[in-house]
């Protein structure tokens, strides 16, 4: 059963889901919680442009993935407290 959210709320919910299963690819992502691979995608460049995740373009089996990251945590603290 899919996930009704929109907005901030799916962003948070699929942020929690990639610190949770890191390295999962966009469709792997939308599979698992019930969403299109679009809305998914779209949250993900969203969550990238904020600096919250990373992803990274690799070839499996002749296919092309964007597999996401969690960025750590030291990577979201101001220059100057690291």
């Amino acid at each position: 059963m899919a996930v009704v959210l929109k907005g901030k709320y799916a962003e948070d919910f699929i942020y929690e889901f990639v610190n949770k299963n890191r390295g999962l690819s966009i469709y792997e992502i939308a599979k698992k919680v019930g969403w299109s691979s679009g809305k998914v995608y779209n949250i993900v460049r969203s969550l990238e442009e904020a600096g919250l995740v990373k992803t990274e373009l690799i070839v499996e089996r002749g296919r092309v993935k964007r597999k996401v990251y969690p960025v750590s945590w030291i990577e979201l603290l101001p220059e100057d407290v690291r």
